[in-house]
């Protein structure tokens, strides 16, 4: 976790000096051990925020504030905001306090520096169960973001939610989540973000998905992204994208790796021709690669569960998508 913390006074160094100690962070003030900021607050702070997981103000609140207005986005993107006062005597999440951690490492800083954490979000402070905490904390990504303060304000209202899964599910659900669709707010765990079981609907997925694809040479950069676009699934799902060792050059699969953020798992011919399963045969790949079919091979050889879609044309391309075992646990 990279984390920024910057103070403007002599009090506030001190407590800055501390949380670089315990926690690495990229520390700015005017005492010695402290980077001094060469760059306006406004532009030191659009730099925090694009490159840290945590942003830290030792001051007044109205000073973070003001800061990090303009930078603002999205509550699943934006970095933790932490005010903390120059004696360090109360330390307040503003910002991303479930998705980005605020809240978390505000409770963490507190014990530092034996001050008082002030947490404001409605379901900390009520004792009801936090769905984009649980799905931060689990691995699983949330596709319609803006839908869960639907699933927080039921809860909070007494009321229950639904959840449906396409998974196994493991454990105690908690208070006020109940299986089953006869509800108006409800979680979906699954990869097919196109069915709402419920009239609000908050979709959530695993990110366990491998892409496996194939390319002729010098295929379009853009086809693999098309091709997967074209699908129901969800790029913000994918694990890794897979192919056969030969193709690793291949403009459309940097390119597909790139705009998914993805690694690259590379199979040999050898390797893809031990992938048990029933698949698209094709002579021609087979004169030409050494084994009869690539992207669902290497789908399942990286993701080591079942096939989700199966051999897709597209524009000088083939892909497949395979997704590796999982168990919702609460």
């Amino acid at each position: 976790m990279k984390i920024y913390s910057i103070s403007f006074t002599y009090h506030g160094d001190t407590v800055n000096l501390i949380l670089k100690k315990y926690l690495h962070t990229e520390a700015y003030g005017n005492t010695n051990g402290l980077k001094r900021n060469a760059l306006e607050l406004a532009e030191w702070s659009k730099r925090a925020f694009a490159d840290g997981n945590a942003v830290i103000f030792i001051g007044a609140a109205g000073i973070a504030v003001r800061a990090i207005a303009p930078l603002v986005r999205s509550k699943d993107t934006d970095p933790a905001v932490i005010v903390i006062d120059d004696r360090g005597r109360h330390v307040i999440p503003i910002l991303s306090g479930h998705i980005g951690g605020a809240n978390e490492l505000s409770e963490k800083i507190a014990c530092l520096l034996n001050a008082e954490p002030v947490i404001t979000t409605s379901t900390d402070i009520n004792g009801v169960w936090a769905v984009d905490v649980w799905a931060k904390h689990h691995g699983y990504i949330i596709e319609n973001i803006e839908c869960v303060k639907n699933i927080s304000s039921a809860l909070l209202r007494g009321e229950s939610v639904g959840f449906v899964s396409d998974y196994g599910v493991k454990g105690t659900m908690p208070a006020g989540v109940v299986s089953g669709t006869d509800f108006e707010n409800g979680i979906s765990v699954s990869h097919n973000s196109r069915i709402c079981p419920f009239s609000k609907t908050l979709h959530i997925m695993p990110k366990n998905l491998f892409i496996g694809v194939g390319s002729c040479k010098n295929a379009p950069e853009t086809a693999l992204e098309n091709l997967l676009n074209s699908t129901s699934f969800s790029k913000k799902a994918a694990r890794a994208v897979c192919t056969i060792d030969i193709k690793r050059y291949e403009p459309s699969v940097i390119y597909l790796c790139r705009k998914l953020g993805c690694d690259l798992k590379l199979y040999s011919p050898y390797e893809l021709n031990t992938a048990e399963g029933n698949f698209a045969h094709s002579e021609f790949v087979k004169n030409v690669a050494g084994t009869d079919n690539v992207c669902e091979r290497a789908a399942i050889l990286a993701s080591k569960g079942r096939l989700l879609l199966h051999k897709t044309l597209g524009d000088k391309v083939t892909l497949a998508v395979a997704e590796s075992r999982w168990t919702v646990e609460f």
